[in-house]
Order: C-alpha cells, then structure tokens, then sequence
C-alpha cells in the first residue's frame, strides 16, 4: 500500500513540474539548493538565519483539509522567476511542522531519492499522510494550471 501511495504520489508531482517548467528552462535543484529548501528554510522560519545568497522564497499555494495543512512554496534563485524547488511545509494539528524539499523534475536521481524517503515523514499513521499528500499536491497542481 505505502508502495503504491508512493507511486501515485511521484505520478501527481510530475505534471506539477511539466507544468511549472513549460515556459523557460531553469538548471536544475542543486544539492545545496536542496538543503536550502529542506533545512535552511526551516532555520529561517525558527531563527530568523538568512537564505544564503540573496534567494528569495515566495508563496505558492495553501491547502487544509481536516486537521493538517500544506503550505508550497518556491525557493527562488537571485533573479529568476521560476523557482529552482518547491518547499513544502506539511503540519497536522498540535504537531511540529515538517519541512520537505521538491527538486526540479530534471535534477539529480540522488535528491529525488532524498525527497520520497524524507516522506517517511514523523507521523504514526504514514498512510493517512500520504494520502493526504497526494490531495494537496492534486489540489496544489490545479490551482497552479488554473493559472
């Protein structure tokens, strides 16, 4: 089952990519843009440490539903309008938020690795969110098309 969540979860990000991707090409996520997006936007948001390098981070889309929430954005290079990743900011009522890293679509196989075992997450029920990923990232890829 966490398979085939996984699975569908891949599948829903991929048109999110193609769609984000259609206009210019940008280089792909970089391993430092990815801890950037994973753990350096996390210091950011808890200690006030600056992004490295003037990037900027900008609002995507927000999705709630019950009692948790995921928040994208996009970790923008200096002077770029696509963002060089899509940081996804996941949190379930009373809990820590967790903080995740979406590569560009061409980026290197090691930080798409990263990002589906960092799915793991911290939760005592996996299946519920990753199903619950899968609808944020649905609904998050329509308001984007809807644009």
């Amino acid at each position: 089952m966490k398979k085939y969540l996984l699975l569908s979860l891949f599948v829903l990000l991929l048109p999110f990519q193609q769609l984000h991707a259609q206009d210019t090409k940008i280089a792909p996520t970089t391993e430092e843009e990815y801890v950037m997006g994973s753990v350096g936007y996390k210091m950011f948001m808890q200690m006030k440490v600056a992004l490295k390098d003037n990037y900027k981070v900008k609002d995507i889309n927000e999705v709630e539903y019950g009692d948790r929430k995921a928040v994208f954005k996009g970790l923008h290079r200096p002077g770029e309008e696509k963002p060089c990743a899509i940081i996804l900011i996941y949190t379930k009522l009373r809990g820590a938020p967790e903080y995740y890293c979406i590569p560009t679509l061409d980026a290197p196989e090691i930080l798409w690795d990263r990002f589906r075992v960092g799915l793991v997450g911290q939760t005592d029920n996996q299946q519920d969110q990753l199903q619950f990923f899968g609808f944020a990232l649905a609904k998050a890829m329509m308001y984007f098309n809807g644009k």
